[in-house]
């Protein structure tokens, strides 16, 4: 189980259910983490009034950072990072939520799925490269994402289809340099889009948003919204830029006691199986509870 201050907490988890046989449902309980960003920002655009601050955006990113930090030490992907999955206290306390589309980076994984993201906060390479081994660098772009909607108050990429999403993203970040050209070259089908949709050039950061943006911000925007995975800021470099200074305390960061494995052997079990690993879960669970008492 992840324990984290900034990841929610499972509280309990149990069934009405009397035996493997019957089982039919599993109720799961977590800690009440707050209000969904979400609805904050969507209630912001609403109403013209901000409710979150700047210095409010710059402390719900450095926890999501730190939440990152935590979850990519244990070896795990959480993929469908989005404001739906990031709760907030009155206090401003952040909790990632939502662990279902999680991954474990195992070393003999091949193919990951390119479809697990809200495509506004999917990143370059899961969407478009189709990298069959991307890594934790996809939850960077995601962490971007968020952060230019909170300074903005709307969706940076909010494109309707897959190919408007593309041309989005490559009028501010541009088109992919010859160094990502060649990591691309076997997928004809995407070199085929961009030469289709023209070369863009990436456009400059301080320009493009607005003057009341800090400097520290537009540098660690340009940063993280990077095209090439390898080339983007990581979450230990962004837990240190300047931006983040006043927060940043890597004492107090974190990390896993070892890797997480979620899904070994899930894309071969049977209904059966499944039901049989809840059961034995809901046991195991029970279990601790009692011993915890």
């Amino acid at each position: 189980m992840m324990v984290h201050e900034n990841i929610v907490r499972l509280l309990d988890l149990y069934t009405p259910d009397n035996s493997l046989s019957t089982l039919s449902i599993v109720y799961i309980v977590t800690e009440y983490a707050g209000n969904s960003l979400y609805e904050i920002l969507k209630r912001e655009r609403e109403t013209g009034l901000r409710i979150l601050t700047p210095e409010h955006h710059k402390f719900i990113i450095y926890q999501l950072l730190r939440a990152l930090k935590y979850i990519h030490s244990a070896n795990v992907m959480h993929r469908d990072l989005k404001p739906g999955n990031l709760a907030l206290t009155d206090e401003c306390d952040l909790s990632v939520l939502d662990f279902g589309l999680a991954r474990s980076l195992n070393a003999d994984d091949t193919v990951l799925s390119a479809y697990v993201i809200t495509r506004w906060y999917r990143s370059p390479e899961v969407m478009y490269w189709k990298i069959c081994s991307y890594d934790t660098q996809a939850d960077v772009w995601s962490v971007g994402c968020i952060l230019a909607e909170l300074s903005l108050g709307h969706p940076l990429f909010p494109g309707e289809d897959s190919m408007a999403q593309y041309r989005l993203i490559a009028e501010l970040c541009g088109s992919p340099d010859p160094e990502l050209l060649v990591k691309l070259a076997s997928n004809e089908a995407i070199l085929n889009v961009i030469t289709k949709l023209g070369v863009y050039s990436r456009k400059s950061f301080s320009e493009y948003f607005p003057k009341t943006f800090s400097k520290h911000l537009v540098d660690f925007l340009d940063r993280i919204l990077v095209l090439d995975p390898e080339k983007r800021m990581t979450v230990t470099d962004a837990l240190s830029h300047p931006y983040l200074e006043e927060y940043s305390m890597p004492e107090d960061e974190p990390v896993a006691d070892g890797p997480f494995i979620l899904d070994e052997g899930s894309n071969g079990r049977t209904i059966a199986e499944w039901k049989a690993l809840i059961w034995q879960e809901l046991l195991n669970f029970d279990r601790r509870k009692k011993n915890s008492c």
